[in-house]
């Protein structure tokens, strides 16, 4: 199955599949009006001579193009390649050279940012001449195993790994997801380039669901698009909620939230407290901690026997999912370690890094980098990053876990903890706290509060009261940049190391 084809499963074809809120006015277009663009753009690429299997890339902010391309290329038999608009020019200029794309399509914002590869910009008279060629009377036919999808992450190395995603991979983790999310109305915030917010689309345009898609993720703009489009399901990282739940409480608009039904927050861990903001923000709506790799995303539901979710799992194991907790250390299966995933939806592998492939796949089983827990029950618990851990005095750290027993201080309402080079223990926990709006504390104090419910070695040495945490490209913490910071003022405290 062709990915190109998750938009046949839609069965409304006159219904309105896309709301583009990027758009003024306001762009609204149905599941036919999405597929002949797409077929047309597939024909294009054939047009132009592009072989199967070519590498067609989009440089762009979120816009209906955005669609366009992201199924159109592999309609055509090609393979699409999203590039992140917040690298810099040569780390593209490097994704570039390592997918030998054939084809770039950029917005006007992002016209010219790179001169070494063919480019198109949307919009312009050249994009216009491309869609308007006859449309494909049929999406390319492929075999599954097939690449469709060559998406960056971030390399250990610094260089990012070209993960390959097959029509296969996509297409069992959408339908799977899809059968239990029908007609939903869901907004797409985050950018997409990211996997969460293109997996969220694919999803709703299979399920007979409307995407309702931002430019951009703000708090403001999330909730308008919420109370103006009366969305049904939405969709997240927890810092976004975050931000919606403050913006809430600063601003002076109300805002009609009733329509919500699903909220599902993932990409990153999540709190009680949080997930209590979260459920209080939309009473009505099941709301649910999610998980998913940009390498593999299918790993858990429901609990087979009908138990009550406790709030922060990230469920039970999928019926079609094989998962294994391994411990990094000696190998052994346990009830808490390393996450392996072994499913259709696993990657075919990284492009061209035959050795990162030898150590992240065995046998066809993913090694995730995600430590987890399991309970007697079978629910499975995020419990940090392998590489995130870090080691104060032989101990090990987990910033994760201290940042969740931080945040069940009142006054806190969301920490990031990162190592700083300490020259006695190694490295030491340091903490920058953001508290709720109107809550007073001292750093003494929430000292004092981990010492008491957490292990004294993990107490954070350091903590700084910020009133923003900032973000990565992909609305993620930025943990790289807060270790920076951290050292910054270390040094211009005198702390030395």
């Amino acid at each position: 199955m062709n990915i190109a084809e998750l938009l046949d499963q839609n069965p409304d074809s006159e219904g309105i599949a896309l709301v583009d809120r990027s758009k003024d006015p306001v762009e609204r277009l149905t599941v036919t009006q999405i597929q002949n663009q797409v077929k047309a753009f597939a024909a294009a690429l054939v047009n132009r001579g592009l072989a199967p299997g070519s590498r067609v890339g989009m440089l762009a902010s979120n816009l209906s193009e955005y669609y366009v391309v992201m199924f159109g290329a592999p309609a055509a038999g090609m393979v699409f390649v999203p590039l992140n608009t917040r690298l810099p020019t040569t780390t593209l200029q490097y994704i570039v050279q390592d997918a030998d794309l054939k084809l770039l399509i950029t917005d006007p914002g992002h016209a010219g940012v790179l001169s070494d590869v063919p480019a198109i910009t949307t919009g312009s008279e050249e994009w216009a001449h491309l869609m308007a060629s006859a449309p494909v009377e049929n999406f390319a036919e492929v075999d599954p195993s097939e690449v469709a999808i060559q998406i960056y992450t971030s390399g250990s190395t610094g260089r990012p790994k070209g993960v390959l995603l097959s029509h296969e991979n996509v297409t069992f983790t959408v339908l799977e997801y899809g059968a239990t999310l029908p007609g939903e109305i869901m907004v797409v915030s985050a950018p997409l380039y990211h996997k969460n917010a293109s997996m969220g689309s694919k999803l709703a345009f299979a399920s007979g669901g409307t995407v309702v898609l931002l430019p951009e993720f703000s708090a403001r703009g999330y909730l308008e698009a919420i109370d103006e489009e009366q969305v049904t399901m939405c969709g997240g990282v927890p810092t976004m909620y975050a931000l919606v739940t403050a913006e809430l409480n600063e601003s002076q608009r109300s805002y009609d939230l009733s329509s919500v039904q699903r909220v599902l927050i993932g990409s990153a861990p999540m709190t009680e407290a949080l997930f209590d903001d979260v459920q209080a923000l939309f009473p009505d709506a099941f709301v649910t901690n999610g998980y998913g790799t940009t390498e593999a995303v299918l790993e858990f539901g429901p609990h087979p026997d009908g138990l009550p979710r406790p709030k922060i799992t990230l469920g039970y194991q999928h019926p079609k999912v094989e998962l294994k907790l391994v411990d990094p250390e000696n190998g052994a299966e346990s009830n808490q370690g390393e996450l392996w995933v072994r499913s259709k939806g696993v990657m075919t592998g990284y492009h061209d890094l035959p050795a990162v492939n030898a150590d992240r796949l065995t046998d066809g089983w993913y090694h995730t980098g995600d430590l987890m827990s399991r309970d007697d029950d079978g629910w499975y618990f995020f419990v940090g990053r392998v590489d995130d851990m870090f080691v104060c005095a032989g101990e090990n750290i987990y910033p994760d876990s201290v940042e969740q027993m931080l945040e069940q201080h009142p006054a806190v309402h969301q920490a990031v903890v990162v190592p700083v080079a300490d020259a006695l223990k190694g490295q030491l926990p340091a903490a920058f706290v953001r508290i709720e709006s109107g809550a007073q504390m001292g750093v003494q104090e929430l000292k004092q509060f981990a010492l008491e419910n957490g292990p004294a070695y993990a107490h954070p040495r350091h903590i700084w009261f910020v009133e923003e945490i900032p973000l990565a490209s992909t609305a993620k913490v930025d943990r790289v940049g807060l270790v920076e910071r951290a050292q910054e003022l270390l040094l211009t405290q005198g702390h030395t190391t």
